[in-house]
């Protein structure tokens, strides 16, 4: 019988013609749409996997994912490597590996769909939001601080993790709860069943509030957010090895790492996926108040983690970018 592949490109890919032409050239047809496909191969890196588990909402269908750098936490071929992956699906010679997947339903409409984690901010960065915490229906808390967010064990490496949540590895049927900055230093994070029921009510800022899901997909808030593991897990298909989470923690926390605050992890991290940035670019982006923002530079700046860049067009404007 033969294979069936759906084809989402993100950005940076090559051009569909190409896609096609490796498809036909392994004996592998192009699904028209999702229901009928065998496998979803996304071309591009892990941002794109991650906006693509959007686009496949409750189907858990196997994502192939195609890097056009080097092969990444979510990817596990590049371009280069394409027409072997193609090869290695075709004869069977391939693993599913499976993540818990989060869904996201806001104020009991929208559903969100997240693979690391779904977060509750104020739309606008360096402002305070109040919300009530409950857990099984059970009041945990009520808070005030920059946001609140749901984490997966994978997603305890992610935002988390730069957020100063502990780290979750592999297997434990878990998720995080996470106040970010909360003023109440009381309030730290916690680690609760997975098959809890986390709602995030009485949500109230200044500013409009949005459920983020994995940092892309957002959506206008009104009172109230609930989390829970979605009954399908994400299904990603492995041809080369991939690293656990012990490696992942290695790489995302070099030893000059480990005494630094949580925002300057952040920060850094922003630093890698975005480029280099002006300290209000890198509010914005993180949410966080300016001041801390800058607290965070000058910790990365001391250890020669990150430097300053003098725009080209404006001699006054500075940049930050992450030291090689």
């Amino acid at each position: 019988m033969q294979l069936e592949v759906y084809v989402l490109l993100g950005r940076g890919a090559v051009p569909s013609e190409e896609v096609a032409a490796a498809l036909t050239a392994h004996g592998i047809s192009r699904a028209e749409d999702l229901d009928s496909a065998d496998f979803v191969m996304v071309i591009g890196d892990d941002r794109d996997v991650l906006d693509a588990i959007q686009v496949l909402g409750k189907r858990n269908t196997p994502i192939l994912g195609v890097s056009s750098g080097g092969v990444s936490y979510l990817t596990s071929a590049t371009l280069d490597d394409l027409g072997s992956a193609l090869e290695a699906l075709e004869k069977g010679e391939y693993e599913i590996v499976e993540y818990t997947k989060l869904e996201g339903v806001v104020d009991e409409e929208t559903l969100l769909h997240a693979l690391n984690e779904v977060a509750v901010f104020p739309s606008k960065s360096a402002t305070l939001m109040s919300y009530e915490l409950y857990v099984d229906g059970d009041l945990v808390w009520r808070d005030r601080a920059d946001g609140v967010l749901v984490a997966t064990p994978i997603g305890s490496t992610a935002y988390a993790l730069s957020a100063g949540g502990a780290v979750v590895f592999e297997g434990a049927q878990v998720l995080e709860l996470l106040p970010v900055n909360s003023i109440d230093p009381s309030k730290r994070p916690l680690i609760v069943p997975d098959s809890s029921r986390i709602e995030v009510k009485a949500i109230s800022s200044k500013h409009p509030c949005e459920a983020i899901a994995d940092g892309g997909t957002r959506v206008r808030v009104k009172s109230c957010v609930e989390v829970r593991k979605a009954a399908a897990p994400l299904r990603l298909v492995r041809i080369s090895s991939t690293p656990s989470v012990r490696e992942t923690l290695k790489e995302k926390l070099p030893s000059d790492l480990f005494d630094v605050p949580p925002s300057a992890k952040f920060v850094l991290k922003m630093l890698e996926l975005k480029g280099p940035m002006s300290a209000k670019e890198l509010a914005e982006e993180t949410m966080l108040p300016e001041r801390t923002v800058r607290y965070a530079l000058s910790e990365l700046l001391r250890r020669g983690l990150v430097r300053k860049v003098v725009s080209l067009r404006n001699a006054r404007q500075t940049f930050y970018e992450r030291t090689e």
